[in-house]
């Protein structure tokens, strides 16, 4: 469950890159599915500040925590955590590595999302016209964030529908940059990422492209991050 919703909340983050112009009056589903598509095919690498909330239906305070992420096209998606937080994310198309610095421990979690599919659909690149397949999308205005659009994807499956409930993604109604992307599970816990300014194409720094964990460093099958967050 945990490693399905991290990667489908990461799997959209290419695809909400900046479109060839401005959008004034609301544009069509069909307008707005080839306008990403046709900017995710644009973009090779994406860094910006984030920020993280998870809100559980058990708990009254969400968690929040802070950082930069960096894209590389279907390659991976690292996630390099603010301290306090002693964290490293990083998502392949085959796994998701969580690796602590300090404490020096790591954890290992291998991933498949969907069966049958290109290896470039089981990594970032995600196109809105393949996940129209997997979900019913609707396009609206959105009050929060101001000035933003907002695509609200419900899962088409009854396998899908019983492991999540909505995925939803706000665009920039002048640029058509990513504001903010959420994943909502059925049991009624929710991950929103929150996207910073954007830097596209540019070279990422060289320990984030070359990532590797240290030699010696025992790597767990498990994925605790959101399990241990804090009230």
């Amino acid at each position: 469950m945990l490693r399905r919703a991290l990667a489908h909340l990461l799997l959209v983050l290419p695809a909400l890159a900046p479109s060839l112009g401005a959008q004034g009056a609301p544009p069509s589903l069909r307008e707005a599915v080839e306008r990403f598509d046709a900017a995710q095919a644009q973009v090779q690498t994406l860094q910006c500040p984030f920020t993280l909330t998870l809100r559980r239906a058990l708990l009254k305070t969400p968690s929040v925590t802070k950082g930069t992420l960096y894209l590389q096209g279907s390659d991976f998606v690292h996630f390099a955590f603010q301290p306090p937080e002693d964290l490293i994310l990083h998502l392949t198309p085959k796994a998701l590595i969580s690796y602590s610095p300090e404490a020096r421990a790591g954890e290992l979690m291998k991933i498949g999302l969907i069966k049958n599919a290109n290896r470039k659909f089981l990594g970032l690149g995600q196109r809105l016209s393949y996940l129209s397949e997997y979900f019913q999308i609707q396009l609206g205005e959105s009050k929060d964030p101001a000035g933003t659009w907002l695509l609200a994807m419900t899962p088409r499956t009854l396998s899908m529908r019983k492991r999540m409930h909505a995925l939803n993604l706000w665009v920039d109604k002048e640029t058509w940059l990513p504001r903010q992307v959420q994943w909502v599970e059925r049991s009624g816990d929710s991950w929103l990422v929150e996207l910073g300014p954007l830097r596209i194409n540019q070279a990422l720094p060289a320990a984030v492209t070359g990532f590797k964990l240290p030699e010696g460093i025992p790597l767990k099958s498990d994925f605790s991050f959101f399990a241990t967050r804090k009230k």
